[in-house]
């Protein structure tokens, strides 16, 4: 297992002013690709988006159901929510097992929208037990349900920061705690808790998968091989893990892991620096704080210093003036 270390913190001296000075920008986002792209045009960057990811809905979600039937059966003592999007998928899906006249996972419209009810009795049984959330998001979704009694995790939000919270509530012998993945499994996390005498039930909520296009992804991987963009920002374990294995279909492994040497290499936080890391790639750093635009600031301030120091000027500014659809 990787050491928990930060590579480098933001804090860059002396301070540069953050500017890309129109050299590209590789991402891997997908559901807030336009925002990143946004935010690496305003440093004067151009962005290139190639999206690694896609959120897949499991469907007829048994173990969310299960969830629900156990939650409001106070079978369950702490209940951890890792993201936003994962706690309001939760609630959609394991709300219609609590509506009284449909029950057994049934959608309480036509359109498959859990009913007011069902999202009512939802947040009661959630206010019933002891509530940890991964951060802002989930908190938020919590108060968009009207419930605020949670702990929240501190930066940088890892399962390291989730465990150390859950411990420091008290004896967890016998504790019955539920989970709410964030796209796969949190091994860790549960290893942790379970070492700890907890009973861990994993709520899946949705899975990460490939895009059904892959074409972008595939054009930015060899735009890093043959180092055409020298600045790549990952954001998750599960964009790194994708990268890489798009990668090797394309036969480009070892050239890109070259040429991300080459270039600079930022990472949001210790998660996704220990998936870069598992893969023999070393992130320059991570921003202070695990945001997205902490990280495009962070990169756009020390790009420069990074390749100067490698000895790269990156892909030439008059040449990157589009994105991966110039």
């Amino acid at each position: 297992m990787s050491t928990p270390t930060h590579p480098l913190n933001d804090r860059p001296s002396p301070p540069a002013s953050p500017d890309f000075a129109g050299r590209r920008v590789i991402t891997f986002e997908s559901r807030r690709a336009a925002e990143m792209a946004s935010l690496i045009q305003r440093y004067g960057g151009a962005p290139v988006t190639a999206p690694a990811l896609r959120e897949v809905t499991i469907e007829r979600n048994e173990r969310a159901l299960d969830f629900a039937r156990r939650l409001t059966g106070a079978e369950l003592d702490l209940v951890i929510l890792l993201t936003g999007v994962g706690t309001r998928a939760l609630v959609a899906e394991a709300a219609p097992a609590l509506e009284p006249a449909r029950g057994e996972g049934i959608a309480s419209d036509q359109d498959g929208n859990a009913g007011a009810q069902g999202i009512s009795l939802m947040a009661a049984a959630l206010s019933s037990v002891q509530l940890v959330v991964r951060g802002p998001k989930p908190a938020a979704a919590l108060r968009e349900l009207g419930v605020t009694r949670f702990v929240t995790v501190p930066e940088p939000n890892t399962w390291r920061e989730i465990l150390e919270v859950v411990r420091g509530l008290g004896d967890l012998s016998g504790k019955r705690i539920a989970v709410q993945e964030h796209g796969a499994p949190s091994h860790e996390l549960y290893a942790g808790l379970e070492a700890a005498g907890a009973r861990v039930t994993p709520v899946p909520v949705y899975r990460w998968a490939l895009p059904d296009d892959t074409a972008a992804l595939r054009q930015g991987l060899r735009l890093l091989a043959d180092g055409g963009a020298a600045i790549t920002l990952f954001t998750s374990r599960a964009q790194v893990e994708h990268a890489l294995l798009v990668a090797a279909e394309e036969g480009l492994v070892e050239r890109l892991r070259a040429g991300l040497a080459r270039g600079v290499v930022a990472s949001i936080g210790p998660v996704c620096t220990e998936a870069l890391r598992a893969e023999g790639i070393e992130p320059d750093f991570e921003p202070e704080h695990p945001k997205m635009g902490h990280l495009v600031k962070a990169a756009a301030a020390r790009s420069g210093e990074i390749l100067a120091r490698k000895g790269n000027q990156g892909d030439a500014p008059a040449s990157a003036q589009s994105s991966s659809s110039s």
